[in-house]
């Protein structure tokens, strides 16, 4: 069974949001509850032991008698029930929610911060909260189950010269069958790419333009990259750029240091490197890939684009590199769903993506 972490705040959005972040985040260990009712609160602690209450002060509140929280409390936190009420709510540990931005060190400060006990500054991205949280509850920080070993993540690189053959499509398919699995991620090269998740969340995330960034004045580190990480229900990913223009922040060499750069700091076993149609910006990569899925179509007009594809990399790719092109043809998703024959509650694109990884990646 697992724990329950209670979120209380009076903004009611601003517990809800938390809540439906930190529900769908892959690393969080606890069962999340949302509050913006203290009475609501105190109600659900009677019948619900939580494990762990992080809460903001509690600004309009009847001062009368109630059960004092004890758990892992220190005398100090406790004494303290008067001038916050949220002690009073029975949980095994508390963190708080402060308005106050975290002061810069000095004696006066520490010594602040000793009285004050575990404290996390409330006006931060979810991603923050949430690792600040499991820092001070005192699980290991990281966003992956598996040790640290120092080993890279396992590149899978999807390119096509050819437009409309089911790419990006399969790239996403191929990401979210890997995660039944393992531990992967998604990232895409495109100019223009549509945000698949429509949640409002998203579109006030960290981006690839933010981790070229961080990348070009050599500060993105394992912690940083972890915050640019888009966690959904289908998979984790890493958000397209906002503009095209962004994709020139790094030149082709920066491009392939960068993704080689992201395989050792993102804590993944896989990333699935969805990339646009220009070989040049992402040739130098072809070596470092495990795998190199090319989705194609059966149109006669297209063979020209291939033979002329193969051509270029024969001259300038070694035959190993050569040997890891697989070529595809991914189902066509209209004519799927037209079909007849599709059974209820199957998934198509899954099953053809579950194939690839068992006859090319799991073999």
């Amino acid at each position: 069974m697992q724990h329950i972490l209670a979120f209380f705040d009076e903004d009611q959005i601003y517990s809800d949001r938390f809540k439906k972040f930190a529900s769908a985040h892959s690393n969080c260990p606890f069962t999340v509850y949302s509050f913006h009712d203290y009475k609501a609160l105190e109600h659900f602690s009677q019948d619900h032991p939580i494990e762990l209450l992080v809460g903001s002060e509690i600004k309009d509140f009847d001062y009368g008698a109630g059960p004092l929280s004890s758990g892992e409390r220190t005398d100090d936190e406790l004494s303290e029930a008067c001038e916050n009420p949220i002690y009073r709510i029975p949980a095994k540990s508390l963190i708080r929610l402060s308005e106050s931005p975290p002061q810069t060190y000095n004696s006066s400060a520490q010594n602040d911060a000793v009285h004050r006990g575990h404290e996390i500054y409330k006006y931060q991205s979810g991603e923050s909260i949430l690792r600040e949280i499991m820092s001070l509850y005192g699980k290991k920080e990281t966003v992956s189950q598996r040790k640290s070993t120092g080993e890279l993540a396992k590149l899978y690189l999807i390119y096509s010269p050819i437009g409309r053959s089911g790419k990006t499509t399969f790239a996403r398919s191929l990401t979210k069958a890997l995660r039944k699995d393992c531990n992967s991620l998604y990232i895409t090269l495109e100019e223009v790419s549509d945000l698949e998740d429509s949640h409002c969340d998203a579109l006030f995330h960290d981006t690839l333009s933010e981790a070229f960034y961080f990348f070009k004045e050599g500060k993105l580190t394992e912690s940083r990259f972890q915050d640019l990480i888009y966690h959904s229900n289908d998979y984790d990913q890493l958000l397209p750029v906002r503009t095209p223009d962004d994709l020139t922040t790094l030149d082709s060499k920066e491009i392939t240091d960068f993704i080689e750069h992201i395989r050792s700091v993102s804590g993944k076993d896989a990333i699935i490197l969805d990339t646009d149609s220009i070989l040049s910006r992402i040739e130098g990569i072809l070596p470092f890939a495990s795998r190199i899925f090319m989705p194609v179509t059966d149109d006669p007009s297209s063979n020209l684009k291939l033979e002329l594809l193969e051509s270029h990399l024969s001259k300038n790719q070694s035959p190993d590199v050569l040997n890891r092109i697989t070529k595809l043809i991914v189902p066509d998703t209209r004519e799927l769903e037209a079909s007849s024959d599709r059974s209820e509650g199957t998934d198509p694109l899954m099953e053809y993506a579950s194939a690839v990884i068992k006859n090319y990646i799991y073999y």
